[in-house]
């Protein structure tokens, strides 16, 4: 029976990056007694997986775009006919999924399912966790800026967000119970704890194969404060999730602005409570998983160590003003009623009536559902 390499981010962790470098190695892999599953991938990950236990315990509908010509509901039979093929030729098996990482909801159910679909293999669970203030920001800024569209605060997003229903710990706990403790491999999201400084080679060191050969480069890509609510502005009004490439490029050309990377979007006082959840997690997997190492190479700041999230309401104007003169112009025109509501919310919220001259606001009234 074969070694499976359970990999379930967490999100935010290069696992695209892995999922892209393992499929694009299946060949190279197989050579060395590594099987990459392909036959049950839409993409480069196995999230099919996850999408079919989700959809038979959560009686959520999980979305079209995992499936793409998969069959609902097949996914493991498809898993465990690949692996059988290649039973003779194979020591491990790799499955990278993080839509694993983000269930709480009846997740004994999902783990027992997950142990006895592979019975009679050696399961060892592969998470790289991010520091968590780093999570929170990255995630939140995604999640305006992407095809999600979040429309609400940053408090919001966190109350509700599946991702963070859990601590680190309860989640990761809830895994080794299931599975034995020593059998969860936790790395941290940090270039200087990685084997060589990359995370590819830290995780093919990880499942016992020789480096790939890629290398992974971070992509500073988060909205800067006022681009990121022009955005939250636009998902308010809501459109069409296919344009919203095409959204972002209008808020690029004419508000660019620096990334606001690794930003504190909720109030000090409400961090600070977060902080201090996440850190006692952090010490319990360091006591019961990491044999009392530190987890981090650097504690989850202090507030006051970090920027807060703030509109430069200067810079919003600014775009309210060029919004203006190009819908005038007739630019845009399939988007001219979308960025007109939103840039009247912006006037309202931000109190930036005085941006425009009252025949302009005039004119973005007269340009709704004309």
């Amino acid at each position: 029976m074969a070694i499976v390499y359970l990999h379930i981010g967490s999100p935010k962790t290069a696992t695209s990056t892995l999922q892209h470098v393992l499929a694009s190695n299946h060949e190279r892999l197989l050579k060395q007694s590594v099987l990459y599953p392909g036959d049950l991938r839409h993409g480069d990950a196995h999230h099919l997986l996850a999408c079919d236990l989700v959809e038979k315990y959560q009686g959520s509908p999980m979305p079209d775009i995992w499936y793409g010509p998969c069959p609902r509901g097949q996914a493991w039979q498809s898993l465990l006919a690949e692996i059988e093929r290649h039973k003779h030729n194979i020591h491990s098996v790799v499955i990278s999924s993080e839509i694993f990482f983000a269930q709480s909801n009846n997740l004994a159910a999902i783990l027992a399912d997950i142990t006895d679909y592979l019975q009679g293999h050696e399961i060892r669970v592969i998470a790289y966790l991010r520091r968590q203030d780093q999570l929170y920001s990255s995630f939140y800024n995604q999640d305006v800026k992407g095809i999600r569209q979040w429309p609400d605060s940053a408090y919001q997003f966190y109350e509700t967000h599946q991702i963070f229903m859990q601590d680190y710990y309860t989640l990761l706990n809830s895994w080794g119970n299931a599975l034995g403790k020593e059998q969860i491999i936790i790395r941290p999201f940090e270039a200087q704890q990685w084997m060589g400084g990359d995370i590819v080679r830290d995780f093919c060191n990880l499942v016992g194969v020789d480096p790939l050969g890629a290398k992974y480069r971070q992509n500073e890509d988060a909205l800067g404060a006022t681009q990121l609510y022009i955005k939250q502005c636009l998902n308010k009004v809501g459109y069409d999730k296919s344009r919203n490439d095409e959204v972002l490029a209008i808020i690029f050309k004419l508000c660019p602005e620096q990334s606001a990377n690794d930003c504190v979007y909720v109030h000090p006082g409400l961090y600070r409570k977060y902080r201090e959840q996440w850190l006692h997690a952090n010490r319990c997997l360091e006591a019961e998983y990491l044999e009392g190492r530190s987890l981090f190479s650097q504690s989850i700041p202090l507030a006051k160590d970090l920027s807060i999230y703030k509109i430069d309401k200067s810079r919003a104007a600014g775009f309210a003003q060029s919004i203006f003169r190009v819908l005038d112009k007739g630019k845009y025109p399939d988007y001219r009623e979308l960025f007109a509501k939103a840039t009247l919310i912006m006037l309202a919220e931000q109190d930036l009536w005085q941006a425009l001259q009252p025949e302009e606001r005039a004119a973005l009234l007269g340009w709704i559902g004309s």
